[in-house]
Order: structure tokens, then sequence, then C-alpha cells
């Protein structure tokens, strides 16, 4: 398989200040992959950057461009716009219907997806942001902290989603253990 995002010598930062180094990385389809430290290691730095949202600060990263098809990035406290969360799915799926109702099943999130986003608790909110990332048909999906306020159901259908969707790679920041992935520990030589 060809690889989806290379790095090579990457550090990581804002405005030029190194924030972190980064292992070398080829990451291909498939591929799952959890960036692991302590608070304020650089773990949203690393996503950011590798979603093409922040330059890098030395180092080469090649990997799809940020967005729809490409690369993209699930903030732990994500911004979903005023109306329902079908509207904020069909607006990753750019309006494709079909793709923004799998996307939400395969988040289990039919039951809710109708209603006002203002009257979703944040795991409901969290479970829409991670359906309209999916509807945007990525090729490397980078999400932070994805358990973030996620109940047993909610949890359960993120599990699926990484088990079922090898045809993306995806990154995570997080704390846990993700079964089946690549552990790396900012800070780890």
């Amino acid at each position: 398989m060809s690889a989806l995002l290379v790095t090579r010598a990457l550090v990581v930062g804002y405005d030029g200040v190194a924030v972190t180094p980064m292992q070398d990385l080829t990451v291909a389809p498939g591929d799952r992959i959890v960036i692991a430290g302590h608070n304020g290691s650089g773990k949203t730095t690393v996503l950011k950057t590798l979603a093409g949202l922040l330059p890098p600060v030395s180092g080469t990263l090649t990997g799809p461009a940020p967005g729809a098809s490409g690369a993209v990035y699930v903030h732990p406290t994500p911004f979903l716009f005023a109306g329902t969360g079908r509207h904020n799915v069909l607006l990753g799926a750019h309006g494709d219907r079909a793709e923004a109702d799998r996307a939400i099943a395969s988040l289990e999130a039919a039951s809710f997806s109708d209603a006002d986003i203002r009257m979703l608790s944040n795991g409901q909110r969290q479970r829409l942001a991670l359906a309209r990332a999916l509807a945007a048909r990525p090729r490397v999906l980078l999400v932070d902290e994805p358990e973030t306020g996620l109940d047993a159901a909610g949890l359960d259908a993120w599990t699926r989603v990484l088990a079922d969707r090898r045809d993306i790679a995806i990154i995570i920041a997080s704390h846990r253990d993700v079964p089946g992935a690549t552990r790396y520990t900012l800070g780890d030589r």
C-alpha cells in the first residue's frame, strides 16, 4: 500500500517556536496511530501539523491537503454550526445526503441528528462532529481526544468505526490505548 502521510525529522510548534519533535512516520490506509503524552506535551500541535493546519517548524511532511477527501481534524471540543446535527453532517458531506446518512448511522446518531445542536449533550455533539468528519471522506482522520463526553453507546460506535473503516488512516491524540493501534508517546526516544 502506498503511504498517505510521511514525516521526516519533523518538529512541530507555533510561530517557529518548537513544541516537540516527532519520530519519523509513514502512514498508510487502515493504520491506527495513538499520539500519547502528558497534558501540554504537544499532542494537539502534532495533530494540527499533520492535518496541514499548522506549518512544521522544521523537517518534512508529505500528506493530503487539509479538508474534504484529504486530512480532516476533529477538535476535542468540536464547533458545530447553528441548526441541526444533520445540517452539520451534511456540510461535511458537501450536501451528499447518502454520505451524511451513512456517517450518522456509523456513529449511531440518527436518534438525535435532527435536533437543534443547542439541545444536545457534549457526547452527542462529539458523535455528530465525528460523523461530520467521516462524511467529508477523509484519507487521514486526525481526532483529538475522541472519547470526550462519549457514553457507552458512543464509545461502542467509535470503536466500530476504528475497526471497520480500514480505507482511511486514523491518528488519535489520547491518554487511552486503542486496540490494534501503534502508540507513539511524545518525549520518548
